[in-house]
């Protein structure tokens, strides 16, 4: 290909180009528009500004500030922006169906009667960069899901679908934001009254505080949760805006209820609500004070307003982390402390005490996660519950050092049939509380209930034979030669090798649940003697024979059992560990006949 050929093909190639770009595309951009059927071709929802629906009799207007779309006719209130941009969008999106022309028009005088435009079912009038668009909707068609419509100002009239009609408010009310209060900022004070119950509630660090009518701590979670439905609260419906409105039809001149809410220096917002209507009992007429607005709400979501305000009280007998405590003393019949060494506590007293740090750690849970109830807000007289001189008093420290700084100190009185007395006498110390008993009675009152309660420790190849005592009757399992078990003579039953050796396991790692007495005279206290039933194991270790036998009692109140086992020469009572028993009972039990 020569040279005077290529420069022919690019000439050619420049002058297509300049055609597709001066000529052919602005033609096909004529041809399109052309060939829409917009109503509003160059409308675009996002940027109008105002809109103004008009209908015989009403006229209902919004407008936007700063992205946010309000009321101003036909009066001033919060809008809600979907309803509004839903319009707006079906305006955008109108596509007439049939188009009749101005000179069409003229061979028809009653026109504008004909279709409806003399009196129109509505105006709307859009703001939009600047300019207002107006579009009139008369009558329907007569066949079909139609209606005419035209632009003020232009003779033409267009058929559309009338679909778009029911983004149309029939009232003020269908643009309304249903949310019923505002969100200030941070709530930091309430102030709820319910008849003549009232109290006020501090927040300060994120920490809910009664502050009237006594002071207390709060709980968090049910506050938080009460004020978060409180102020997603949605209006049911818009009862009247009449300045004139007689309030006491609708139990709002002494109000039912009034919830004030406050977020630092604004003027605080205060919920008022009323009576209920009578054919609708789960709603109630209320209104935000100052305002003329009255409307209808969902009585449920402000239930826990109502009552007493110790409904809201956080009931934990003390709140704080058991990982924080680092020292425990108790005073009983002879106090003591426990510190803690990292993860082991000791107490300094009893040198050489193997203390159970697993129990110590228990003990502070329990009490970091005990409910109390209040018995009475306000006591000058301590005596009738026992709390001049405490059965048991527990005190909780951050640090080792006897100056560290308490974090709790707990009284325990006398008791009731199923709870004892119980007071803070680091925080509300005139109030006296109630623990349920059965809490209660797994406290350690002593130091040697805090010793490690580990009872046995063996292997089950070190166990040679064991022997069941129950009611008169024995039984005797041993090892033969082969190492499996069976029946020694005079025994015999039904025996299951896997479930024994299993029970074999757990009571070679046999743990108090808790102990009870360290030295007990009298063990028929604990039908020791009653229950008749012992369990003796025999072991062979380092050529050295050893006995050891448990004796079964009654059941606790805990449904675990009493039993007793020689521990350092005396007969030690202890809580049998429930599920050990229940899960290896038959391997532990003669069947009563």
């Amino acid at each position: 290909m020569n040279s005077k050929t290529t420069w022919s093909y690019v000439a050619i190639a420049a002058v297509l180009f300049a055609f597709i770009v001066w000529v052919e595309k602005p033609f096909r951009g004529k041809l399109n528009q052309a060939r829409s059927t917009k109503v509003f071709p160059a409308f675009d929802a996002a940027r109008a500004d105002q809109i103004e629906v008009r209908r015989p009799a009403s006229t209902i207007r919004a407008d936007r500030t700063n992205s946010v779309w309000a009321l101003s006719k036909p009066f001033p209130y919060a809008a809600a922006e979907t309803p509004i941009r839903n319009l707006l969008l079906a305006i955008a999106d109108l596509n007439w169906q049939v188009h009749i022309s101005a000179g069409e028009l003229r061979n028809r005088p009653k026109a504008q009667e004909e279709f409806g435009f003399t009196a129109p079912l509505a105006s709307i009038s859009v703001l939009l960069n600047g300019a207002t668009l107006n579009l009139q909707v008369g009558t329907n068609t007569p066949v079909g899901e139609q209606v005419f419509v035209q632009l003020l100002g232009d003779s033409d009239v267009y058929v559309v679908d009338s679909a778009f009609l029911k983004f149309l408010p029939r009232s003020a009310n269908d643009w309304r934001d249903r949310t019923l209060l505002p969100r200030p900022g941070a709530i930091d004070l309430i102030k709820a009254r319910s008849g003549n119950i009232g109290f006020t509630l501090q927040n300060t660090n994120d920490s809910w505080r009664m502050t009237t009518p006594h002071q207390a701590r709060a709980d968090n979670a049910k506050v938080q949760e009460l004020l978060n439905q409180t102020l997603s609260l949605q209006v049911a419906a818009f009862e009247t805006d009449d300045s004139a409105a007689d309030l006491d039809a609708f139990g709002l001149h002494t109000p039912e209820m009034e919830i004030q809410l406050s977020a630092g220096t604004s003027p605080p917002t205060v919920l008022q609500v009323g009576q209920s209507p009578t054919n609708d009992p789960t709603v109630a007429f209320a209104r935000v004070q100052n305002q003329t607005h009255i409307f209808r709400i969902a009585k449920e979501p402000l239930s826990g307003w109502r009552g007493s305000y110790t409904n809201l009280v956080d009931h934990h007998l003390a709140n704080f982390t058991p990982a924080a405590v680092t020292q425990i003393d108790v005073r009983a019949s002879e106090p003591f402390t426990l510190q803690r060494d990292g993860a082991s506590w000791t107490i300094p007293t009893k040198p050489g005490l193997p203390v159970d740090s697993e129990l110590a750690s228990d003990v502070l849970t329990l009490l970091s996660r005990a409910e109390v109830e209040i018995e009475k807000e306000v006591v000058t007289d301590f005596a009738a519950y026992g709390l001049v001189t405490p059965s048991l008093e527990y005190g909780l420290k951050t640090n080792g050092a006897s100056s560290g700084s308490f974090i709790a100190q707990l009284a325990f009185g006398t008791n009731q049939a199923h709870k004892i007395f119980v007071r803070r006498l680091d925080e509300y110390a005139d109030r006296v509380n109630t623990l349920p008993l059965e809490q209660f009675r797994r406290l350690p009152q002593t130091w040697w209930q805090f010793r490690e309660r580990r009872i046995l420790n063996f292997s089950t190849n070190e166990v040679v034979s064991m022997s069941i005592h129950q009611k008169g009757k024995d039984r005797k399992f041993i090892r033969n030669r082969s190492g499996d078990w069976t029946f020694a003579p005079g025994s015999q039953g039904i025996m299951n090798p896997f479930s024994f050796e299993e029970a074999l396991i757990r009571l070679g790692m046999l743990k108090a649940a808790f102990w009870v007495s360290p030295d007990e005279k009298k063990p028929e206290r604990f039908g020791i003697k009653g229950a008749d039933h012992r369990i003796t194991i025999e072991l062979k270790r380092g050529g050295e024979t050893l006995n050891y036998t448990i004796e079964l009692g009654e059941f606790t109140p805990f449904q675990t059992r009493y039993a007793a086992f020689q521990l350092n020469g005396a007969r030690t009572i202890f809580e049998f560990p429930w599920p050990l028993f229940f899960e290896v009972q038959d391997s532990l039990t003669i069947p009563q006949k």
